[in-house]
């Protein structure tokens, strides 16, 4: 099954040159599409997308699927395909770009795949359905697990940094931004508010303590 093979040495561990090799393929029109996905190895929705582009790629052996690790590539390439979340998946050709959203049912992924290329889903073989069918459910009871957990790094500030890098230096940013902008006003205030700490514990040591004439 020369799709699966596809997968298996393309798959989940594509870098910057499994990149090129999908735009060269785009730019010289070898295949009518081909499908790129971003992803993180620490992301759970990530790995909960596994099963369904597992299929994708077997149910669509026409069109070359690649996926690309986040910590492979540069951020300047993320910045420049607009990816700030993952999974994120693109069918190519040399005269579009469409970014799939929805969820990550297969169901609703192979009718994105026939809106936009117009093919009919490949029927499976016996045996790949039982494999795929045990992974979905292998992913299944394991996303439900980490589902508790998904969104702790909202109390996390190195798991923020961590998962969503652009949202935390945007941030932090904006906040030396207000504080460039605040601090002469705050310089002023610092030092109004110290001079008259100074005057009124002066004051207090002359009441506490009066000059003898």
């Amino acid at each position: 099954m020369p799709s699966i093979k596809l997968f298996l040495r393309v798959g989940f561990s594509g870098d910057e040159i499994s990149l090129q090799k999908a735009l060269n393929m785009v730019h010289r029109n070898i295949h009518e599409y081909v499908a790129v996905l971003f992803y993180a190895s620490w992301c759970p929705f990530s790995r909960s997308f596994r099963p369904s582009f597992l299929t994708l790629s077997s149910s669509y052996p026409s069109i070359p699927h690649f996926a690309i690790k986040e910590s492979a590539v540069r951020p300047s390439i993320l910045s420049k395909y607009g990816v700030h979340g993952f999974p994120t998946l693109f069918l190519l050709n040399s005269k579009m770009r469409v970014r799939y959203h929805g969820n990550r049912s297969f169901e609703s992924l192979s009718t994105f795949y026939n809106d936009v290329t117009g093919f009919q889903i490949k029927s499976l073989g016996k045996t790949l359905r039982d494999k795929t069918r045990h992974v979905l459910k292998h992913e299944k009871h394991k996303s439900s697990e980490q589902e508790s957990w998904s969104f702790s790094w909202a109390r996390s500030p190195q798991n923020l940094l961590r998962q969503e890098t652009y949202l935390a230096l945007a941030t932090t940013f904006v906040l030396f931004r207000l504080l460039y902008l605040f601090y002469p006003t705050l310089l002023v205030f610092a030092r109004f508010t110290w001079k008259r700490i100074n005057r009124d514990v002066k004051l207090g040591t002359m009441l506490e303590h009066p000059l003898l004439i």
